[in-house]
């Protein structure tokens, strides 16, 4: 390696870890501001089932709680700083119509990303909640503490928001050329095997979440095969050339 290249490395390597840095301290700077509104978000959680009657074990349990609860308002507040920064590190390497069609993917992404934690939201968390609720029997007695619901709902939010992105994944990597419809004709009852045993393990180890999770990741790849072939058809029309 050449003293430039070396030169060009290094150049780069520091200017991630400066954007890592300002990524890591607004975030934490946002987290320390955002403590006292934690109990807000909390109740929205605990708003899912009103019924479910939570506990903390420890003494520490509520603050960690808190904490966490923090950090993700901050990560969803500050995500505008994360994106920027990201994407002030990579548009660099880019040309421009892949910079046209990342900046589509983004937008579409982050409504996505809103949609499936909406659905998990609304729909999804109610079911899965009720039902732990009523298989509940007399004779045992429930004590949820407020560390493992919280962490099951953001398990759950999460999955949900990430799972609702493979349709603009499909789209930038088809027009990208990257990915063709035939490839997911081919391979799809292998890409449905691969849905259930990544709802098993992104998802709480319970059947229920498992089920909830996998269904909608089969109807998606149903609509991201559309979407695929669809974008393939009109980059042969348009001859789109990235």
């Amino acid at each position: 390696m050449s003293n430039n290249e070396n030169v060009s490395v290094m150049t780069h390597l520091d200017e991630l870890r400066k954007r890592l840095t300002v990524i890591a301290a607004v975030n934490i700077g946002a987290a320390m501001l955002l403590f006292n509104k934690a109990s807000i978000i909390l109740d929205y959680f605990l708003a899912i089932n009103p019924g479910m009657q939570l506990v903390y074990i420890t003494p520490s349990e509520l603050l960690g709680v808190y904490i966490q609860l923090a950090f993700i308002m901050a990560f969803v507040l500050c995500s505008p700083v994360t994106g920027y920064q990201i994407w002030a590190f990579v548009e660099k390497g880019l040309y421009d119509n892949e910079k046209k069609y990342i900046v589509i993917s983004l937008i579409f992404g982050v409504i996505c990303f809103l949609a499936g934690v909406a659905f998990c939201y609304f729909m999804v968390l109610p079911t899965t909640l009720g039902f732990f609720v009523r298989i509940a029997i007399e004779e045992v007695e429930s004590m949820i503490s407020v560390k493992s619901y919280i962490s099951f709902i953001n398990a759950m939010l999460l999955s949900f928001g990430a799972v609702f992105e493979m349709p603009v994944v499909v789209f930038l990597l088809t027009k990208l050329e990257i990915l063709r419809p035939e490839f997911i004709k081919k391979n799809k009852g292998i890409m449905i095997v691969i849905i259930f045993i990544a709802a098993a393990i992104i998802t709480p180890p319970d059947i229920v979440s498992q089920i909830m999770l996998g269904i909608p990741m089969v109807i998606l790849l149903e609509i991201s095969t559309k979407i695929c072939e669809i974008v393939y058809k009109t980059n042969k029309k348009t001859g789109v050339q990235v």
